[in-house]
């Protein structure tokens, strides 16, 4: 219905200038391309071209969310319930699949390491040093995690951070184990 929609729309505009904006013919394709793939699929694509592209999501998912399109179903877990299914036992993985959360699933540019560890705690799974935690997650090869910003000069300065694809694919992997293993406790 999208793809009619934008065809009906350029063909009613008079002109060619219409048929030639580069914006339109790209929503075209994309519609018509993306309509023949599952929502999983499509989620993929689009997250790739954001992080490609350098475009922030976080104003499209705030949108979505303000317009009830990104409300969940029962299907999709809260915070405590994915990170509950995952049985994580080491720091650096806890922080890890956090960030994935946030980053991923709730759209979020950069992670506050203290914001991230308030949650945490509020699961029962306070880490000990958070910055270290990164800092760790940062000097593994490859990195699961990069540091973005850092406000101030001292030690104590507030840094923030983002896990890298190779994260985000590590986090992905335990997922898929947590959620078979929880499977197979039923």
């Amino acid at each position: 219905m999208f793809i009619t929609d934008i065809r009906n729309m350029v063909e009613r505009k008079e002109g060619v200038a219409m048929v030639e904006d580069p914006e339109i013919r790209a929503m075209a394709s994309l519609a018509e391309i993306l309509s023949n793939l599952d929502s999983e699929a499509v989620e993929r694509i689009l997250r790739w071209a954001a992080q490609r592209f350098n475009v922030s999501t976080e104003l499209v998912s705030k949108a979505s969310q303000r317009d009830g399109a990104g409300t969940s179903d029962s299907s999709t877990p809260d915070f405590a319930d994915f990170f509950s299914r995952l049985n994580l036992t080491t720091e650096n993985d806890k922080v890890l699949a956090a960030g994935y959360w946030f980053q991923q699933v709730e759209g979020l540019e950069e992670l506050d390491a203290q914001q991230l560890n308030s949650h945490l705690r509020h699961l029962g799974h306070a880490i000990s040093n958070i910055t270290r935690t990164f800092d760790r997650l940062m000097e593994q090869r490859p990195q699961l995690a990069i540091q973005t910003h850092k406000a101030g000069s001292s030690k104590q300065a507030r840094k923030k951070y983002r896990i890298t694809t190779e994260g985000v694919r590590a986090v992905e992997r335990m997922a898929g184990a947590g959620l078979a293993d929880s499977t197979e406790r039923r």
